[in-house]
């Protein structure tokens, strides 16, 4: 439903326009009527609608005024303007503030409103419908940057495993806030970028123990990790044994089956 906002200060007009017109067969709502100017402003500036109808003729502010200061709080709306007037200076200053329609209250009938309610309906749908398209292709883009973003990360992480490997570190190679990155990641992997890194290490150290002769030394330093102490720590934590235990187990399961080959 589109929201309407009803000015004037003659109440039959008022009255006239809330019980006579269907609006909810055209897709919108009356959410606030008006005889004060200024107290119809107040709320405008404070809630949200698409539609205001008002009278042109009134005390305080009149319809041109109020609309001028809604458009000085950068409210955008739909402005309808009802007048006694048949004068073409109001309907020069309707013109200058793109008033959607200036009726004249003395032909304002039922039908009268319905047709340009039928008008004004299909002028929101398409502008409804192009945001949101819009927000939609706008998501896409962010999706495809943040997807682009997660692999340039780990192929970072890939082409630097004999480093130390912060996230801020990261999030400076790619132009990034390191608070955003961090979200970012953990959102589109499902895992912290520090595990996928320590994850990632711990591979590559269970591969170079299966398939080298180096040492833990020799494998911690090839990793980028600050000691041995802190690789072992990390492992241990990871993987449940030390590095050395892995080994001992790899080698047994292996004779074993060697054993069982003869």
């Amino acid at each position: 439903m589109y929201e309407v906002v009803l000015v004037d200060d003659d109440v039959i007009v008022i009255e006239f326009l809330k019980k006579h017109i269907p609006w909810h067969d055209y897709g919108f709502q009356v959410v606030a009527s008006f005889q004060d100017s200024k107290e119809a402003l107040a709320f405008m500036q404070e809630n949200p609608y698409d539609v205001l109808i008002t009278d042109i003729g009134m005390p305080k502010l009149n319809g041109i005024e109020l609309i001028e200061q809604l458009k000085k709080s950068n409210i955008n709306s739909y402005n309808v303007i009802l007048s006694c007037h048949d004068e073409f200076t109001f309907a020069q200053q309707a013109i200058k503030l793109e008033a959607y329609d200036y009726i004249l209250k003395e032909s304002m009938e039922e039908s009268n409103i319905i047709a340009l309610l039928e008008r004004l309906k299909n002028k929101l749908d398409q502008e409804r419908y192009h945001h949101n398209q819009h927000v939609k292709v706008t998501k896409l883009l962010e999706r495809s940057t943040r997807n682009e973003d997660v692999l340039k990360a780990q192929n970072y992480v890939q082409t630097h495993l004999g480093e130390k490997i912060s996230l801020t570190e990261v999030a400076a190679h790619l132009h990034l806030n390191s608070s955003y990155f961090s979200r970012m990641y953990k959102k589109e992997t499902g895992e912290g970028f520090v595990e996928y890194v320590t994850r990632v290490k711990m591979e590559k150290a269970l591969e170079l123990l299966d398939q080298s002769i180096k040492s833990v030394e020799q494998i911690a330093y090839e990793l980028g990790f600050e000691s041995k102490s802190y690789f072992l720590k990390t492992f241990k934590r990871v993987y449940g044994v030390s590095p050395k235990s892995y080994k001992y187990n790899e080698k047994v399961s292996a004779d074993k089956q060697a054993g069982i080959s003869k």
